[in-house]
């Protein structure tokens, strides 16, 4: 259950342990750099929110009204409304038709990069995982495989125009 990081009481983002797209266990966080968004697990999801909760408590109780209590409120509000849609998506991803699949992987990577560039400037701090709490680009190893292909198909077209317009002239 996703509950305000601000609460003094708030319960984990979720009960399930590092379960992935499909609610299959992912042995692949585990020591392991993130790499693509499909390996993206509740328990980043807890650990990123719980972590930025931590960092913006000090702040949060700051003077009513002060320009710290309010920054803190927005980083944390940022951080409920992500984490819920993570959480969300990644409750639902591989188990809808491909249109929908392709709007929650899109979700899932969208709303990750937001919550980690949250969190980027703590980089280096204790605490901060370097190796999971990072942007993906891709979903997966084929998506990014289609998609450089896409981008060198696109360059190589690009090199024939100026070519072909460089000779007529």
């Amino acid at each position: 259950m996703i509950t305000d990081p601000g609460e003094a009481n708030a319960r984990p983002l979720s009960t399930r342990g590092s379960e992935g797209v499909n609610g299959m266990v992912d042995s692949r966080s585990e020591g392991r750099t993130l790499r693509y968004a499909e390996s993206v697990t509740r328990d980043d999801v807890e650990g990123l929110a719980s972590f930025l909760r931590i960092r913006t408590s000090r702040l949060a109780t700051a003077e009513r009204g002060s320009d710290e209590r309010q920054t803190a409120r927005a980083v944390r509000a940022a951080v409920l409304q992500l984490a819920g849609t993570l959480q969300h998506s990644l409750s639902y991803s591989g188990l809808s038709g491909d249109e929908v699949d392709l709007m929650l992987r899109s979700q899932i990577r969208v709303s990750w990069n937001a919550l980690a560039a949250l969190a980027s400037p703590w980089r280096g701090q204790e605490g901060y995982d370097v190796e999971r709490w990072r942007p993906v680009r891709y979903w997966d190893a084929m998506h990014e495989s289609e998609i450089e292909g896409l981008l060198s198909d696109v360059l190589i077209r690009g090199r024939k125009r100026e070519n072909s317009s460089g000779q007529e002239g």
